[in-house]
């Protein structure tokens, strides 16, 4: 197998495999996503560190500007984070698939809007597609799905801001996640102070703060495939999570599909299958 189609394979699919470790750890959505952050931090400074990196992080960090803008970019990937951690440990795993399902087209019409992109008429169509498909379930469950779109919504935003700044992923992954520590780790220490936090040294604690280096290992192995893999195949192989998340979702953790779900499910794929075919018919 070739070395990127590996590597990409290997990212998507560990990405995939989040609801069932997120699953395993005891703990709030709140505290996982403070143990996440934290430790996300340290283990890519460790990473950057014996990557000898130090020097192009320093220069990030000395500059104002990029400082600010990434630590703005970290909110919203922290809110992301949290949206989903959320999303898999309340059930609703689903709910989060079809979140990554859109996430393209959010990024899509968040370009045509803030970049003055174009968006090809087969794009436009995909988008109202998903409209449709939010709006059964508005209608039907009289309620917005909050996690199906509150998750991408932030990761498009997220990557809206990163389009302002050039920094390397790693480096401006710890200034993302470094900006978010103060506050994650002073909840940390309130709620052990309080009695009421879940780390000890067992396996649970292992978990939680395996949570930031399983928040590294993806991306890594992420930034290898792109430096072998056209985005073509990219955009194919980034349907594996989304995929991963509603198998597990259905048939390990028992979720309900119900009619309205599977007929959004079904929109959102003909959408996602209309955008694809578009994507690989520009690119020739």
């Amino acid at each position: 197998m070739n070395k990127g189609l590996f590597y990409g394979i290997a990212s998507f699919v560990m990405w995939g495999l989040f609801p069932v470790y997120f699953k395993a750890i005891q703990g709030s959505s709140s505290e996982v996503l403070a143990y996440r952050v934290v430790f996300a931090s340290i283990f890519v400074l460790i990473f950057i560190k014996f990557s000898s990196k130090m020097t192009s992080l320093k220069k990030i960090l000395l500059n104002k500007e990029i400082f600010k803008t990434l630590s703005l970019a970290g909110f919203f990937v922290t809110l992301n984070w949290g949206i989903y951690i959320y999303a898999v440990t309340n059930g609703q795993i689903l709910a989060a698939s079809i979140g990554q399902l859109i996430n393209p087209l959010f990024f899509m019409l968040l370009g045509a809007i803030f970049l003055k992109e174009k968006l090809s008429k087969p794009t436009k169509f995909a988008i109202f597609l998903v409209f449709v498909a939010i709006m059964i379930q508005v209608v039907a469950n009289r309620a917005l799905p909050f996690v199906s779109l509150a998750l991408p919504a932030a990761f498009a935003i997220y990557g809206l801001i990163k389009k302002k700044v050039h920094a390397p992923a790693l480096e401006g992954l710890f200034v993302e996640t470094l900006a978010m520590v103060p506050l994650f780790l002073a909840y940390i220490f309130y709620i052990e102070f309080k009695g009421v936090g879940n780390f000890s040294f067992d396996l649970n604690g292992i978990l939680l703060i395996g949570a930031g280096l399983a928040t590294l290992l993806p991306l890594i192995t992420f930034s290898f495939a792109t430096n072998e893999l056209n985005l073509t195949t990219i955009g194919f192989l980034q349907y594996i999570t989304p995929t991963l998340t509603i198998i597990f979702g259905i048939f390990v953790y028992g979720e309900e599909i119900n009619l309205v779900r599977l007929v959004s499910f079904a929109i959102i794929w003909i959408a996602v299958i209309i955008t694809t075919i578009d994507s690989i018919k520009g690119k020739k």
